[in-house]
C-alpha cells in the first residue's frame, strides 16, 4: 500500500510531504503585506483578501503560516482588479493594467534574450519614470538590473522581489528553459523572511550590494526564443500563476509525470491508483528507467505526486459540497485523519478550520 497511499500515520512521512510543501508554497508575510498597502490606499483589504480566499485575520496572525501559488496569484489579480496598478502601490504613479501584456506581446518577437532583455528596459523607459531596467554585458557575465526612483515606497520590497521574479521566469520560459542564475543582488539589508530568497531565486542571495541585479552567464543571451504569439497567449492567461509557481529546475522527465498525474485526476477522480509502474507505461519506459530519470533530477515520483496533492488540497476545500472524507480520498490519502495531520503541517490549521 506504501505506493498507492504513502501518507500514514507516520510522522516522518508527514514531515517530508510538509517539507516539500514548503518548498512549493508562499508565506503569508507577502498576503500581509498587500493588504497593508490595500487599506494605506483606501482599499478594502478584506474584500482583497476573500476574493483571494484567505481570511481576513492573516494580516494579524503572527506565525509563517503560508499560502498556494493559486492563492497568491489571486491575490496580486485582486489587487490589480481593485487598484488598477501592476506595480502593485510601491511606486508614485500606478502601472495601469494591460501594460505588461503590451510589453510582452512585443518582447515574444524578438531574437533571443539579449533582445529581450533590451526591449524591457526600452519599453519601460517610455512608460514610467519610477523605475529604470538596465542590462550590463561584462567579461563572462551579464546583469539585469533593477533600479526604484523612490525605493522607500516599496515597504519590505515587495515590488523588487516581485519584478526580479518576473524577470527571471518569463524571459526564461520566452527561450523555453530554465535561466541558471549565478547570485541576485539587493540594495538593501536582508529581510526577516530571507529564507523565501531561496524559494524564489535558486541561487545565492546577496545583500547591500549597490543595485538590484539578477545575475547570469554572459552567454545565455544568446539563447534563441522558442516561444510564439500563439503560446504567449495561453502563457498570459495563467499568468501571474505560472511567475510565482517554483519551476521545475530539470523539467524534462518530471513535467511529462507532473502531466500524468493531472491527467489521471482528471480521468479518474483521485490519485489513489496513481503508481509509478502506471506513469512508467505511459511513458513507454520501464519503472526503473522512469525512477533513475526523476533521481537525476533531483526528483522522485512520490514527490510530484505530493506536490500535485497539496495544491489541490486547498481548492478542494474551497468547494464546500465535498467532506473532508471525499478530498482525503480523492488526493490518495490513507484516511482522513493523515490527511488532517498532513495538512496542519502545510497550512497550520486543520482542513476544518481552514474551511471555516
Amino acid at each position: 500500500m506504501a505506493e498507492l497511499c504513502p501518507v500514514s500515520s507516520s510522522l516522518v512521512e508527514i514531515n517530508r510531504i510538509a517539507m516539500t510543501f514548503e518548498r512549493s508554497s508562499i508565506s503569508m508575510h507577502y498576503a500581509r503585506e498587500l493588504a497593508q498597502t490595500a487599506r494605506s490606499k483606501g482599499l478594502d483589504d478584506h474584500q482583497l483578501l476573500r476574493m483571494a480566499g484567505l481570511s481576513a485575520d492573516v494580516v494579524t496572525h503572527t506565525s509563517d503560516q503560508r499560502m498556494s501559488p493559486l492563492q497568491f496569484a489571486d491575490l496580486l489579480q485582486s489587487y490589480r482588479q481593485l487598484a488598477n496598478d501592476e506595480f502593485l502601490g510601491r511606486t508614485e504613479r500606478p502601472s495601469k493594467n494591460g501594460t505588461f501584456v503590451l510589453m510582452a506581446r512585443q518582447a515574444v518577437n524578438n531574437r533571443n534574450l539579449r533582445g529581450v532583455y533590451r526591449h524591457i528596459s526600452r519599453f519601460y523607459d517610455l512608460f514610467t519614470e519610477d523605475l529604470r531596467f538596465h542590462l550590463v554585458e561584462e567579461g563572462n557575465e551579464a546583469r539585469f538590473e533593477l533600479t526604484l526612483a523612490r525605493p522607500e515606497l516599496d515597504r519590505a520590497h515587495f515590488l523588487t522581489e516581485f519584478l526580479l521574479l518576473i524577470w527571471h521566469r518569463f524571459p526564461g520560459w520566452l527561450v523555453g528553459q530554465f535561466t541558471p542564475l549565478k547570485r541576485v543582488e539587493l540594495s538593501y539589508a536582508a529581510p526577516p523572511h530571507e529564507k523565501e530568497y531561496r524559494l524564489m531565486f535558486p541561487c545565492d542571495a546577496r545583500f547591500n550590494m549597490p543595485v538590484n541585479a539578477l545575475v547570469f552567464d554572459r552567454s545565455i543571451l544568446d539563447q534563441p526564443l522558442a516561444q510564439t504569439e500563439d503560446t504567449l497567449k495561453q502563457h498570459l492567461d495563467n499568468a501571474p500563476l505560472v511567475w510565482v509557481t517554483r519551476p521545475n529546475f530539470h523539467a524534462f522527465t518530471a513535467r511529462k509525470v507532473s502531466n500524468f498525474l493531472e491527467t489521471h485526476l482528471q480521468q479518474h477522480g483521485s490519485l489513489t491508483s496513481a503508481s509509478m509502474e502506471a506513469a512508467a507505461d505511459h511513458l513507454h519506459i520501464t519503472s526503473r528507467t522512469l525512477r533513475r530519470r526523476l533521481t537525476a533530477e533531483r526528483t522522485s515520483f512520490q514527490a510530484l505526486k505530493d506536490e500535485l496533492r497539496q495544491k489541490l488540497a486547498v481548492t478542494l476545500l474551497g468547494q464546500p459540497e465535498l467532506t473532508i472524507s471525499e478530498i482525503s480520498s480523492q488526493l490518495g490519502f490513507s484516511d482522513p485523519a493523515a490527511f488532517s495531520r498532513a495538512f496542519k503541517q502545510w497550512m497550520g490549521k486543520s482542513p476544518k478550520e481552514y474551511r471555516n
